[in-house]
């Protein structure tokens, strides 16, 4: 049973170039560790960064969070080994998802050249 629906799109901006460094806050709040370093394999680390925080945002939307305490690393988007995104909760991410009955979590990621796109789909 679907349990909620979320959506996320970003206009690309030069941000995230300015975050490649692992130990800086932003990656630290915001990406896992293995984020991280699944970011460093791909050709192009910024496009992995930009569709995961986008991915991050649509899981929010989809969990219906709306002023529970949750930090973004919480939520992890790892992609399996032919590429298919799968989300991961730890923390207090987790435990709303047992609170509401959400037993898992697809999402769809994407980009192009102005913008990055993610689609979450929360299922009891």
């Amino acid at each position: 049973m679907i349990t909620g629906i979320g959506t996320d799109i970003i206009k690309r901006n030069k941000l995230f170039i300015d975050y490649l460094d692992e130990k800086d806050p932003f990656m630290i709040k915001t990406y896992s560790p293995k984020e991280i370093e699944q970011s460093k394999s791909r050709p192009v680390q910024r496009d992995y960064l930009e569709t995961r925080f986008a991915g991050k945002e649509a899981v929010f939307k989809c969990m219906n969070i709306q002023g529970e305490r949750i930090e973004l690393n919480e939520i992890e988007i790892l992609s399996d080994e032919w590429g298919k995104p799968k989300v991961n909760l730890y923390g207090r991410a987790l435990e709303l998802a047992i609170q509401r009955n959400i037993r898992s979590i697809l999402i769809s990621l994407s980009y192009e050249d102005e913008f990055v796109f993610a689609y979450a789909k929360a299922q009891g």
